[in-house]
């Protein structure tokens, strides 16, 4: 691999590389803080934005995608790094608003998001946050998962497959549709459809180099061999094998594909061949060339659509990647997608720079003054709706039952703090003490100072507001957790409006309860982890389930049942077997294996606040 290049180091480079894009295409504004990058105009007719985004590396990925006919903005985290939930929500922000004033209708946005664990849940918790503070902007979102290489030897199938090149084509085919005028639901219909009917494989003859990073653990590689399934971010693939020459990678990765989609009706395909940053353009020809002839080999008629470039790269990573995408199985989906010409919308003309074949736009059209620290969605304000523990109320202090609640938690995280990082220890990271110790400190110092007090006070802003706490020093995927489950829970008790300052009535406490189910719904749209998995989701179900019991019950005995229950699920995962998350990958007897932590530490969460609650008796 090569280890030269012009920039010694990843410091400042995603910034100036957006930066970059924006020189070249006029059409685009970008918010630096957020690193999204943004149409400045929309067409009027256009009623929902179409957005994607992920870590930076991956170039022209996503930036080189914003443009009329394809997305209307994107967000970059670091390189290989997802962006965060607080990125994610500027750029669903600027989607939904830019160029609209106080008296339009705002877009409906579309997330495309690729399946990676962080990608998922980051763009998860900001879809929340968006729908509590957006509440008359429809978000849904599509979850791309096209790579094939690793199906038969995944630990588990609850990860699922991992989002390639594929990616680039959703961004099209629903950038183009929506630009058409069609309505969310029917975007959103669409792109189930289409990954659906989407298989990708990818191999990599060496893994690529990351600007200012030591040579040792990239070169993994030895002389004369290449990886099957090697992943975007230099993650291993399925196995390594003996270079034997382009005919026998061609024929691996198609044969791979087609055992895969043995049930397509092959006589209407896209082929879709992409560069990962390192192979040179003379040998991309020519594999273009032999893998038709590979498909023509087998019977199969020629793809009616065939596309080749450097359309989601891993760096300067000497490789490549096929994808199918069955059209015939996209048209004969959905009643609603039936009539979708997919042809119509690849061949629709799009601003967006880097998709081949694009049509020109006029610069003049785009001759505007750049203003880089504007943010136009900010009259987007005016289209929020005012919650009514918002209107005319002051701050006021929390109740000292809820004070107590809120304290005696954080307490009782920080005493198992050492007991959480001595099980993460031996299954993950061992991150996971610190990780629920930061977030205690954060709470405990917000509420001791008085910032924790809220209008109202309100539970929905209470709870919003411990989650912002909470994801500003909770990172991870347990930080993630959090905050979807806190931002769904806050958007629940909001509709209900649930005031603090009275004396909670058993109907506020019905609304509450009921909040947390929701909440606890909400996480199952993000993370496929069930009961039985070894998650945080051992504890949730069963404290979601005792507070689900209808009828006029005591609140208090209930929550401490509740509870009890958290903790009989948190103790049943002593020995289970991990299907998600790093622990599914440990070679650990079962027998030897702790408690999940996160469990763990949710059930610390909930009898702190027990705990708080009989103090204050």
């Amino acid at each position: 691999m090569s280890v030269k290049h012009l920039y010694d180091s990843i410091d400042g480079l995603v910034l100036k590389s957006l930066q970059g894009t924006v020189s070249l295409n006029p059409s685009l504004s970008l918010d630096a803080a957020s690193k999204s990058l943004y149409l400045r105009t929309n067409s009027p007719h256009k009623r929902v934005a179409v957005i994607s985004g992920g870590g930076a590396g991956h170039e022209p990925a996503h930036a080189g995608y914003v443009g009329a006919g394809m997305l209307t903005a994107c967000v970059a985290g670091d390189v290989f790094a997802s962006p965060s939930a607080k990125q994610i929500l500027t750029a669903i922000k600027l989607a939904a608003f830019s160029g609209l004033d106080s008296t339009s209708t705002p877009r409906d946005v579309l997330v495309i998001i690729n399946n990676y664990t962080g990608d998922r849940l980051n763009f998860g918790l900001a879809i929340e946050k968006a729908r509590s503070k957006y509440p008359n902007v429809n978000i849904n979102s599509v979850v791309v998962a096209d790579d094939i290489s690793l199906l038969s030897q995944a630990p588990s199938t609850l990860v699922g497959p991992r989002g390639l090149a594929g990616n680039i084509l959703v961004c099209k085919l629903l950038g183009a549709l929506a630009e058409m005028g069609a309505a969310l639901d029917t975007v959103k219909a669409f792109g189930d459809s289409v990954v659906d009917n989407l298989r990708s494989v990818g191999v990599g003859l060496d893994p690529c180099h990351i600007p200012g990073r030591p040579l040792e653990g990239s070169a993994r590689l030895a002389v004369g061999e290449y990886e099957l399934g090697l992943g975007l971010h230099n993650e291993a693939g399925v196995a390594k094998r003996k270079l034997q020459g382009a005919d026998e990678i061609l024929e691996v990765m198609v044969v791979g594909l087609l055992d895969v989609v043995q049930d397509w009706q092959m006589d209407e395909t896209v082929l879709f061949v992409n560069n990962l940053g390192g192979m040179s353009q003379l040998e991309m020809g020519a594999a273009v060339y032999d893998i038709v002839a590979l498909l023509e080999a087998r019977g199969l008629p020629r793809p009616k659509r065939i596309y080749c470039s450097s359309y989601m790269t891993s760096l300067n990573a000497p490789g490549f990647s096929v994808s199918l995408l069955n059209v015939a199985g996209i048209h004969k989906n959905a009643e609603m997608v039936a009539k979708t010409d997919c042809y119509a919308l690849l061949d629709a003309s799009t601003t967006a720079l880097a998709w081949v074949g694009t049509s020109a736009w006029q610069h003049e059209k785009f001759n505007l003054p750049d203003t880089p620290n504007e943010t136009p969605a900010a009259s987007g304000a005016s289209f929020i709706r005012q919650r009514r523990d918002t209107v005319s109320q002051p701050r006021r202090e929390l109740p000292s039952i809820t004070k107590n609640a809120i304290r005696g938690a954080c307490v009782r995280v920080l005493e198992v703090r050492h007991e959480l990082t001595q099980y993460d220890t031996l299954v993950g990271d061992g991150d996971c003490g610190d990780t629920f110790a930061a977030g205690a400190n954060a709470v405990l110092k917000a509420l001791e100072d008085g910032t924790l007090d809220v209008k109202g006070p309100s539970l929905a802003l209470l709870v919003r507001h411990i989650a912002d706490i909470l994801e500003d020093v909770m990172g991870g995927t347990i930080g993630a957790l959090f905050g979807i489950f806190l931002n769904a829970l806050s958007s629940a008790a909001a509709d209900e409006d649930t005031d603090l300052s009275q004396t909670l009535s058993p109907e506020s406490i019905s609304i509450l309860f009921r909040g947390i189910q929701a909440a606890i719904t909400s996480l199952e749209l993000y993370t496929p982890a069930r009961v039985g998995d070894r998650t945080i989701m051992d504890a949730l179900y069963p404290f979601g389930s005792v507070l689900g019991v209808q009828g006029n019950v005591d609140s208090q005995p209930l929550f401490a049942e509740a509870v009890q229950a958290a903790r009989r699920g948190a103790e049943g995962t002593r020995g289970m077997q991990a299907r998600l998350g790093r622990a599914a990958y440990l070679n650990v007897r079962q027998e030897d294996m702790p408690p999940d932590p996160g469990a763990w530490g949710v059930c610390a969460v909930l009898e702190g606040l027990v705990r708080g609650l009989e103090e204050t008796k």
